[in-house]
């Protein structure tokens, strides 16, 4: 199974070893190298072939264009794609990302319990 993963290398890190722990071959397009996605750059990585798209950039805007371009022109079956905005969330999941995740709900989640409870969420 091949994962595609979009970002910078500070984004991807640990998703980058997620994926090779659950024994998918990772393909890694730094955004910071790569001024401009071009497909045929995502050609090269692969993603006629791929199982799985995760965009982690700082550009929702990117980050949807990416995964609309792997779904519906390439036939990536699943698309995970970072909301930087919590406003872009519903937007993109109605765009047909298979999973839309905005880390500051995350970390406001966290920081909203342990003022609550004095206990941290970790996730």
């Amino acid at each position: 199974m091949l994962a595609i993963v979009v970002g910078n290398k500070v984004n991807s890190e640990g998703i980058l070893y997620s994926l090779k722990d659950k024994e998918y071959e990772v393909q890694f397009l730094d955004i910071e190298k790569e001024k401009e996605i071009e497909d045929e750059v995502l050609k090269l990585r692969g993603i006629n072939r791929a199982d799985i798209l995760v965009t982690l950039t700082n550009s929702d805007e990117l980050n949807l264009y990416i995964c609309k371009l792997a779904k519906t022109v390439y036939g990536v079956r699943k698309t995970i794609a970072m909301a930087n905005l919590p406003d872009n969330i519903e937007f993109m999941e109605n765009q047909n990302i298979d999973l839309v995740l905005c880390p500051s709900l995350f970390f406001k989640s966290s920081m909203d319990n342990y003022l609550k409870k004095g206990e941290a969420l970790c996730i």
